[in-house]
């Protein structure tokens, strides 16, 4: 009879052959995609790795041996921000695609425009994460967990919604929003200074990112700074704003951990916060819902108004049967465009504040539009979309390079359920079957055959690494040319 030592043994050695069988597998198969291969020995998907292996990553950098940490870095969750585009020049020689060769699932990364484009144009052949039900879909399948049929359905349906009549809503929003910003930050200060200092800007964008998208969503307005408490109706912890506001904490977690979370260890008003936000986010919703289609019943035209929620009831109640969303469809995609979003809104509008701090000569650059484009005793009420927007291209040039260095989303995941062959001006390549597919967004946007020099105006000098450079001008095309911004290939 065995002995427990044995057994135990047997057992260990069985778990760990788990990892040798997928090393040798996915090596095997990376062999005949034609694409480069770097090897990393180590399983990038255990949960254990993903919970540690950011926190862990300074330390790590600083007692690996360079030559293991330069491999070891791309298995860690977002190394993408980290290390642009060394992994493409270090180990593709020359290409800008690899197969990721380790202990967990077969991976594939590009930075190539060319191959990206393949693949977000095939939507059934690379299909969204199963994982990201977890987070996108807490409270309904959406446009962004969604493949096939379903997903084609969802599209449809809200590309008719986001209009100009949206547009035009988000900019209303966001001029009364911002007069409130402005009207605060003065107010806090003593006499009637014309410059002030705050330490709280990153807050009042973060605040201004939840109305914004609250308005223009739900059609639920509040002004800078108010306090809905007083809204607060029976039966809600929270109402509608600070529930959106509350899913800044760690959504995978199950409900009965976020409920039982002891108030005596770190993080418990957060966590309190999320909890609270699980529950009342969505009961607000279905609220909201309901009498946004009493409202447009009793509505003599039936007109939908112009926020996100009442043009996607109308435009599913208007489509044939089947076609329209779900109840829980509905949730789910109202969800992603108003807690979801805020969050990486509100970083963006931070990075574009820091941009402006730290590039003075920007500031000057779009002073001058605002100087053409505005009279000297304009109100906030003569802002109009319609005579504005159009005429702020400096201001559109700057959020895109602002989002082409600091993008939101620093990788697009797909999954290849089954064999897929990508075909490119340089050849065909072969990927296996059950490939997580990633396009690495940072390194995209440094590729210097595509932003390096690219429109340089008068005064700006040609640079090798100019790619690396925060130049909004670069996407201003010509006078001559039939469209304002360059459209990246």
């Amino acid at each position: 009879m065995p002995s427990l030592v044995t057994i135990a043994a047997s057992l260990v050695a069985a778990y760990f052959s788990t990892f040798v069988y997928c090393f040798i597998r996915n090596l095997l198969n990376a062999r005949k995609s034609g694409f480069p291969i770097v090897i990393i020995p180590w399983d990038q998907n255990h949960w254990a790795w993903m919970l540690l292996g950011v926190p862990l990553r300074p330390l790590l950098k600083k007692w690996l041996p360079k030559p293991i940490w330069e491999r070891l870095a791309l298995s860690i969750y977002g190394f993408e921000f980290h290390e642009g585009t060394r992994p493409f020049e270090q180990y593709c020689k020359g290409q800008k695609s690899y197969m990721h060769v380790g202990m967990g699932r077969s991976e594939f990364w590009t930075s190539e425009p060319e191959i990206g484009f393949e693949i977000l144009r095939r939507p059934r052949d690379f299909q969204q994460q199963r994982i990201a039900d977890l987070f996108i879909a807490r409270f309904g399948h959406n446009v962004l967990s969604t493949n096939g049929d379903r997903w084609a359905r969802q599209r449809r349906i809200i590309a008719s919604v986001i209009n100009e009549r949206i547009s035009k809503a988000v900019f209303t929003e966001s001029v009364r929003q911002t007069e409130g910003l402005v009207e605060a930050v003065f107010r806090a200060a003593s006499g009637s200074p014309e410059t002030v200092e705050t330490t709280k800007l990153f807050d009042m964008t973060k605040e201004i990112a939840i109305n914004v998208l609250s308005g223009a969503t739900m059609g639920s307005t509040v002004l800078f700074r108010e306090s809905t408490v007083k809204d607060l109706e029976p039966g809600f912890n929270l109402p509608y704003i600070e529930s959106v506001n509350g899913f800044t904490g760690p959504i995978i977690l199950p409900r009965w951990f976020l409920a039982c979370y002891p108030s005596f260890l770190p993080g418990h008003q957060m966590i309190q916060s999320l909890s609270y936000a699980m529950d009342d986010f969505p009961a607000h919703t279905k609220q909201m819902l309901e009498q946004e289609r009493k409202r447009t019943a009793a509505s003599r035209d039936g007109e939908a108004r112009s926020n996100i929620m009442s043009q996607l009831l109308q435009a599913s109640e208007s489509s044939g049967k089947g076609e329209g969303l779900t109840q829980e469809e509905m949730m789910g995609n109202l969800f992603v465009f108003s807690a979801a979003g805020f969050d990486t809104t509100a970083g963006t509008l931070a990075y574009a504040l820091v941009l402006l701090a730290r590039y003075p000569e920007w500031q000057d650059w779009l002073v001058e539009e605002v100087d053409r484009i505005l009279p000297a005793d304009f109100t906030p009420e003569q802002l109009e979309y319609g005579a504005v927007f159009p005429q702020a291209s400096r201001m559109i040039a700057f959020m895109y390079e602002t989002l082409r260095f600091y993008t939101p989303v620093v990788h697009l995941a797909k999954e290849a359920m089954v064999e897929q062959v990508i075909s490119t001006s340089g050849g065909e390549y072969w990927l296996p079957a059950n490939t997580v597919v990633y396009v690495n967004s940072i390194a995209v946007h440094l590729n210097p055959d595509v932003y390096r020099n690219l429109n340089l105006q008068k005064g700006e000098l040609p640079s090798d690494d100019d790619e690396y450079r925060f130049r909004p001008s670069r996407w201003l095309n010509p006078p001559v040319s039939q469209q304002v911004h360059f459209q990246p290939p």
